[in-house]
């Protein structure tokens, strides 16, 4: 087990010991006689994003909604992130886009060989999933049997002060109410699949302001 994972089970203990985590395990076994199930029985992709993000040095949450659900290989155990692909799926380049026009005034800097996100997560960002599978071809199939898992993270990382949050899109915004932690800032925008015209990703210059939050905070600001 690697030191960041340690670093979240005792925050999550109460839960990870509790019927509802076992449940949660039974009926995602049983889903698997029917369906195909993203991550893989196995795949070290479970709760990955946990032992790359360590919980004692948590400085922003990106809350994402369940993994991608393309038999692609796109999900990498980071929400949002696209490493093992060639190009990035719609959502992540409206993100890199933001980045690029945000953060470094629209300068292409072609700073990734790939579309990992893993750089956020070493700085202490956690891209977390509001559930930990999927269906494939059947977004948002496992999310309400994940939501117990979902609360008992949100309600671990408002045990700690000074935490910045985004939350891009309505599914997200949802779980604000959660965050019941006065110290901690929550930034809320629109999702960043391009379907959504109503209120569009682009343009909502969160990265900046989340820096600006983090510096407030005399914390040092993430280099997206």
């Amino acid at each position: 087990m690697r030191k960041t994972f340690k670093t979240w089970y005792e925050p999550l203990r109460t839960f990870i010991q509790s019927k509802e985590f076992v449940n949660i395990a039974l009926n995602i076994r049983k889903d698997r006689n029917t369906h195909t199930i993203i991550p893989k029985e196995g795949s070290d992709l479970f709760f990955k994003v946990f032992r790359e993000t360590n919980y004692d040095s948590l400085k922003v949450v990106i809350l994402g909604l369940d993994p991608y659900h393309t038999d692609n290989g796109a999900y990498d155990g980071l929400a949002f992130s696209n490493s093992t692909l060639a190009k990035p799926q719609p959502s992540l380049q409206n993100i890199l886009t933001e980045v690029e026009s945000d953060v470094y005034n629209g300068l292409n800097l072609e700073r990734m060989s790939n579309y990992s996100l893993y750089n956020w997560a070493e700085q202490n960002v956690l891209l977390i999933n509001t559930a930990m599978s999927v269906r494939t071809g059947q977004p948002d199939s496992h999310t309400a049997l994940w939501r117990p898992f979902t609360l008992a993270v949100i309600k671990a990382i408002c045990e700690r002060n000074d935490i910045v949050w985004l939350l891009w899109g309505k599914k997200a915004e949802a779980y604000k109410q959660f965050i019941k932690n006065s110290s901690h800032s929550v930034i809320i925008n629109g999702h960043p699949s391009p379907l959504n015209t109503y209120n569009p990703f682009l343009g909502c210059k969160c990265f900046s302001r989340c820096n600006t939050e983090l510096e407030a905070r005399n914390k040092s600001k993430i280099i997206w």
